[in-house]
């Protein structure tokens, strides 16, 4: 017997959750570069600043 199912998805949160993981990313890359003496940890608190800002997170 073959059942007639509404399924409905929430896009909603899809979004968040991509800006989230984006965000992570970008930030765990800059931490690599802190943790590899690229730049200073001056460099990398105005950078994650700017990073969360253009996210939209801070």
């Amino acid at each position: 017997m073959l059942h007639n199912y509404n399924i409905e998805i929430n896009n909603s949160n899809d979004l968040k959750d991509t800006t989230m993981l984006n965000c992570s990313i970008v930030v765990s890359l800059l931490n690599n570069l802190f943790r590899g003496n690229l730049i200073t940890e001056a460099e990398q608190q105005e950078i994650k600043r700017k990073i969360l800002k253009d996210y939209k997170l801070l």
